[in-house]
C-alpha cells in the first residue's frame, strides 16, 4: 500500500491499470487498435505522463490531447469506464489520501479530454463509436 506518490507508486499504478485496460471488453479493443504491439513504449510514456502530472517531474514530452483527437470518437461511457478502472486500481494500491489525489487528477483530465473530443468531433463530423457493455 502506497502512502506517498513516488515513481515506484506511479509505475505500479500504471502497470496494474493498463493490465486491467487490456482485459476490459469495452476499452481493450480501442487500446489494442491504437497501441498494437507497442505496449512497452506506451507504458513508458504513461509513466512519464503521470510522473509529470503527479510529481511535476517534467518527464513527459508530448501532446496527449492531439493523440486522443486522432482516435475514433470516444464518448462519455468510455471515459466513465476508464475512470472506474482507475479508481479501482488506485484504491487497491494506494492509501485513501493518495488514491484520492490520483482520482482527482484523472477526473480533471477525463473531463477536459471528453469536452475537447466532443467539440472536435462535432466540428469534423465522425460518427461516435458503438458502445458495448463493459465487463
Amino acid at each position: 500500500m502506497y502512502h506517498a506518490i513516488t515513481e515506484a507508486c506511479i509505475a505500479d499504478v500504471v502497470d496494474t491499470f493498463y493490465t486491467k485496460i487490456r482485459q476490459d471488453r469495452l476499452l481493450g479493443p480501442i487500446f489494442e487498435d491504437a497501441i498494437g504491439t507497442e505496449w512497452d513504449a506506451h507504458l513508458e510514456t504513461m509513466n512519464a505522463f503521470w510522473s509529470s502530472v503527479m510529481l511535476a517531474s517534467g518527464n513527459y514530452k508530448g501532446n496527449p490531447m492531439m493523440t486522443h483527437l486522432q482516435l475514433p470518437r470516444l464518448t462519455q461511457p468510455y471515459f466513465e469506464r476508464w475512470l472506474e478502472l482507475w479508481r479501482e486500481t488506485t484504491a487497491a494500491l494506494c492509501s485513501e489520501q493518495v488514491a484520492s489525489l490520483f482520482v482527482q487528477r484523472a477526473e480533471m483530465i477525463a473531463d477536459r479530454f471528453l469536452h475537447a473530443i466532443s467539440t472536435y468531433h462535432d466540428d469534423v463530423g465522425p460518427e461516435p463509436l458503438q458502445v458495448h457493455e463493459a465487463r
